[in-house]
Order: C-alpha cells, then structure tokens, then sequence
C-alpha cells in the first residue's frame, strides 16, 4: 500500500508541474503576443474583446490602486452610462495618445454634429477635458489581485530569475538536444525528467524487493529444524 500512495504521490506532483508550467508559459505567450501586436499596430491589445491594463497613477483612488491589474472589455462609447469606468485615448496635453481610465460623470451628449462624454478621475478635482466617444477603449470589468502580485514578482530580480527558471525547466530536454545539435555532440536520447522520476521508483522498488527476499532467506536459514529436536517420549511405568 505503501508504495502504491508514493507512486500516486509522484504522478499528483508530475500532473500538478505539467500544469503549472502549462499555464504560466500560456500567459507569457498571450501577454508576448498582445505587446507585440499592440506595438505593432498602436492600438490596445485585446484578446476576444478583452485586454489587460496595469493602473499606472493614483487619480482613481482608492477604487483603482497604482500597480493594479484591470480587465477591461471593449465597448461603444455611445452606450456608456454616468459612473461607468471606461479606458480612453487621451487627445490633449501630457496624456495625448496615451490610455486614461476615470469615471464618467456626463453620459454621451452632441456639440457641432460629435459624440462627446466626460470623465473624471475619483481622486481629482476637477472634469477631464471632454472627450469623442470614438476614442473610448472600453469599460472597466474587474480588477484582478492575483496578476498584480505576478506583475509585482516577476519585475523583481528574484521573479526575473525564478521566470527563467520555469523556462528552462519547461523546455530542458529541448534545450539539452538544441546544444547537442549545436555542438554536434552524440550519445543516447536524453530522458524527460517524468522518465528519471519514473525509473527512480522502479529502482527503489527494486531494492525494496530485494531486501525484503534477502531478510525473508535469512529468517528461513535461521529458523529450528523440527527433525533435529532430541526429544523423548514419556517411559511407562509398571
């Protein structure tokens, strides 16, 4: 019973590590993809409508915190309403061309033939400079604590080094062949650590066996032989 528990023990851990790294190399993938396609074209990156914008200043407090991670979906400026959370392109002074999100406080009014709405941040006070509703990202949905503490972690030096860690343990056989080809190094086909976990068990298995026969012999040898016994039978008496 013993050995069945560890061996479904190794198998938990080896399923839990496979979708571990699964999911983090999925997110590096999909945050890669939105930054290069949002470099690339200069728009928000979106995935299905959706994108990740990280708080970068304190005008939303204490609602949004600097350093938090918003989820925010993709919607028609014309359809926002009073005390909605929107993403916007900023159009004038130092926030020309880059993201702004605040609280609308004028739902979508017309001035010579343009769509307009105006925003403000929770911590300032006064109005932005109102805005065409064209220039609407989108609408805040949810804010979510646990990719602000992987933002925080991962931009840290001990983050950075534990990133390139996972990387490399999720690619290491693929990364020992790389070098190998590389290098022109021959020898037998490197095993997958789930191998060298699987031939570990069977060997302790092994060994585990064989000490078990090994003391089952020795108890055997060491047992009294019922033959030898010098024993009498009771004399009768007359």
């Amino acid at each position: 019973m013993k050995k069945e528990k560890r061996q479904k023990i190794f198998r938990t851990i080896r399923r839990i590590k496979n979708i571990f790294l699964g999911i983090v190399i999925a997110f590096l993938v999909i945050v890669l993809l939105m930054t290069v396609y949002s470099r690339a074209t200069g728009s928000t990156p979106s995935l299905f409508g959706y994108s990740l914008l990280r708080v970068s200043s304190g005008s939303m407090a204490p609602e949004l915190e600097i350093g938090e991670v918003i989820l925010v979906q993709q919607c028609d400026g014309e359809a926002v309403r009073q005390n909605d959370i929107i993403t916007y392109k900023g159009t004038s002074g130092e926030m020309a061309g880059r993201l702004v999100t605040h609280r609308v406080v004028k739902e979508a009014y017309e001035n010579n033939g343009e769509t307009y709405i105006v925003t403000r941040g929770d911590a300032n006070q006064s109005d932005d400079s109102p805005i065409k509703t064209s220039n609407v990202e989108g609408k805040l949905v949810t804010k979510i604590p646990f990719m602000r503490a992987m933002f925080d972690f991962f931009t840290t030096p001990w983050g950075l080094l534990a990133l390139i860690g996972l990387i490399i343990l999720a690619f290491f056989n693929e990364i020992i062949v790389f070098v190998k080809a590389l290098f022109g190094i021959e020898g037998k086909p490197e095993r997958s650590v789930d191998e060298i976990i699987e031939e570990y068990q069977r060997e302790k298995l092994e060994k585990e066996r064989a000490e078990q026969e090994s003391a089952a012999q020795t108890s055997d040898s060491q047992a009294p032989d019922s033959s030898d016994d010098n024993t009498s039978e009771p004399e009768e008496s007359i």
